[in-house]
Formats: structure tokens, C-alpha cells, sequence
């Protein structure tokens, strides 16, 4: 995408007056340091994605309706401006490469980069600088008991151990 294509994406939100959220690699980047990625990942309010993607036309950038999982409502209640864009905080951004990173849908590969993004956070923002309650309790809402393998994964990266998913 261009830059163009980009800040068409987000006057069309705000023409829609959607609330939106960037998520994925970019987001990612913004915390830490960027890494080549092709595509944009925007959370958009479930109400007004049908008025967005009627706006956007043929631009390409992939959009997740806020409604199909309370996490990602989570993202979207919680963004914060960052410079031009509205990023959930960094809490959430590894709670969302957990949910990614657990999936049974989503390519191994992609699931494998999806534990290195959010290490990357997690390292990169600091843990002592996290709230790790806050992390735990939007864990679990990826699945009953997520919390639990979800802590242990930090547990690993603490410690330094090779992690898997």
C-alpha cells in the first residue's frame, strides 16, 4: 500500500466516523522497530465496517470487525493516538499476538512470527514496564484458561527458553 492508499484508509474512517485501530506488524513496529511486513491490520467498529468497506472501493487493507471476538473490542475500546495513529496499548498488542499465535486457523508459520512480534513487545517495552494483571486478564478472554499457558509463555521468555506454540 501507499501512503496515499493509507491516509485514504483513515479519512474514510473518519468521514464513517468509525472508531479504528491499527493492530498487526505496524502496530508492532511503532513499539519496537519495524520489519517489512505488505499488508495494514485495522480493527474497525463492527456498526460501521458495512459504510467503510463501501467507501474504501478497491483499496486492499484488511479490516477485523470488532465484534467477532471480545478481544479485539478490547483493542478497539482501549487505542490510544500515537502519533497519526490510534494503537491499542502495548498490553494488548501481545495479547493479540497470543490470540494469533494460539489460533488453530492461522498458518504455522505465520503463528511462529506471531510469537517472535510478541516478544519482540514484550522486550522491547519492557516488563517491568508492563501490567502484567492487565495482560493476564485479556489473555483470558482468548479462551477459558488462556491466562494460565499465557503466563507460562512469559514465564519462558523471561527465563530465556526456546518458545513454541
Amino acid at each position: 500500500m501507499t501512503e496515499a492508499d493509507i491516509a485514504r484508509v483513515i479519512r474514510v474512517f473518519e468521514t464513517c466516523q468509525a472508531k479504528w485501530a491499527l493492530v498487526g506488524a505496524y502496530a508492532v513496529g511503532l513499539l519496537t522497530e519495524p520489519r517489512a511486513t505488505v499488508d495494514f491490520d485495522f480493527i474497525v467498529e463492527a456498526r460501521k465496517l458495512k459504510s467503510v468497506v463501501s467507501a474504501l472501493g478497491a483499496i486492499d487493507v484488511d479490516l477485523i470487525r470488532s465484534n467477532n471476538h471480545a478481544l479485539f473490542r478490547e483493542a478497539l475500546d482501549r487505542a490510544q493516538l500515537v502519533g497519526e495513529w490510534r494503537i491499542p496499548p502495548p498490553e494488548v498488542i501481545i495479547a493479540l499476538k497470543f490470540l494469533s499465535a494460539v489460533s488453530p486457523w492461522r498458518n504455522r508459520d505465520k503463528r511462529s512470527q506471531d510469537i517472535v512480534d510478541l516478544r519482540t513487545v514484550y522486550h522491547s517495552v519492557g516488563p517491568e514496564t508492563l501490567d502484567a494483571d492487565t495482560m493476564s486478564e485479556l489473555a483470558a478472554l482468548v479462551y477459558p484458561g488462556a491466562e494460565r499457558e499465557f503466563e507460562k509463555l512469559l514465564a519462558r521468555i523471561d527465563r530465556g527458553d526456546p518458545v513454541e506454540i
